[in-house]
């Protein structure tokens, strides 16, 4: 499986990327919202781990825009954030997460949220 790791914050990437290779997903890494719509379209990954909270643009707006674009609202999305109100999750779900998880998160949880989507695929 194809997976993106979108977060501003590189501790994120370095916490998950070595796992999940382990697991024999192929991770690739954006570190803001420009970036990760440009690897989006060109790598086309299956799912994408997307924060909600970066600098510029926020991942309301990436999910925003990949849901909406032809090219990208296929791909499966699993929010990470540390922002964990009721309203911000309902906010994720109408935009088009397929999952939404809280920082911080145990690389247990995350793998569990991606065989969930991977199973309903």
């Amino acid at each position: 499986m194809k997976i993106l790791i979108v977060d501003d914050d590189r501790t994120i990437h370095l916490a998950y990327t070595k796992p999940l290779k382990k697991s024999g997903h192929e991770v690739l890494s954006a570190y803001d919202g420009p970036e990760a719509l440009e690897m989006a379209v060109a790598h086309q990954p299956e799912i994408i781990v997307l924060d909600l909270t970066m600098p510029g643009m926020d991942g309301r707006d990436i999910c925003k825009q990949l849901k909406n674009a032809p090219d990208t609202k296929q791909i499966k999305i699993i929010m990470l954030t540390a922002k964990d109100t009721q309203h911000d999750r309902l906010l994720g779900v109408e935009l088009g997460a397929d999952e939404y998880l809280t920082k911080p998160c145990s690389i247990f949880y995350l793998e569990m949220a991606i065989n969930k989507i991977i199973r309903k695929m």
